[in-house]
């Protein structure tokens, strides 16, 4: 696993210059680390260190040794806020899914799982959106859902009648350079997100979802 402390640029597919991605993060905390940079006096990772010493934000992407075109996620922390997200990337460069952690409610000094984006997509290798769901959980364990089908022009709502154990959706702040729990994917979710299509039912691989519908995901 590679950390590389810099801004991905979804639009061109490609990591940000050193520069530019600091400069980025000077608009987010009012600070002025984008001339030393320039200078040569500090790097893109001395700054985010800085930052997160400060709980101010930053940015990092993780790249794994069998894909180095794409990283496998990125990551946003704003410990100030009680904010980090986490974006997973696929093997052409798409975002499929998005995590985001909130304040924790029971400890100031963890984040909780409060939002899941999942994107589905028309085919393997279009950039075609599908549909996309949106997952909100809360402390209580309560849980709900927006789909959202843009080729129908109609979203979908549920939500849940009973609680659930969320007690997976708790994570500790993360030391600097230290993110290997943070950008889990595998998460101990009460749910399962990854819907069932008919296509794949006999795959051990594809999570059954049991709480959802049968005809959720149906058009």
């Amino acid at each position: 696993m590679e950390v590389i402390f810099k801004t991905w640029l979804y639009g061109y597919k490609e990591l940000n210059t050193e520069k530019g991605a600091v400069g980025r993060w000077d608009l987010w905390n009012k600070t002025k680390y984008k001339q030393k940079v320039e200078k040569g006096e500090l790097t893109s990772q001395d700054v985010a260190q800085l930052n997160h010493k400060e709980k101010l934000g930053y940015e990092f992407c993780i790249f794994n040794e069998d894909n180095q075109e794409f990283p496998f996620c990125t990551a946003n922390v704003i410990l100030k806020s009680s904010h980090a997200g986490v974006e997973f990337i696929d093997f052409i460069g798409r975002k499929y899914l998005n995590y985001l952690l909130g304040e924790s409610l029971r400890n100031k000094e963890e984040l909780f799982l409060r939002e899941i984006w999942y994107y589905h997509f028309t085919s393997e290798s279009g950039e075609n959106e599908d549909y996309r769901m949106h997952f909100v959980f809360d402390e209580e364990g309560n849980i709900n859902y927006r789909k959202y089908d843009d080729k129908n022009q109609k979203f979908e709502d549920y939500e849940s009648n009973r609680k659930f154990d969320v007690s997976g959706l708790y994570e500790p702040y993360p030391n600097f350079g230290e993110y290997e729990s943070l950008i889990r994917l595998d998460r101990n979710l009460p749910l399962d997100i990854f819907p069932k299509d008919g296509n794949n039912d006999n795959d051990p691989d594809v999570p059954k979802n049991p709480w959802l519908p049968g005809d959720w995901n149906k058009s």
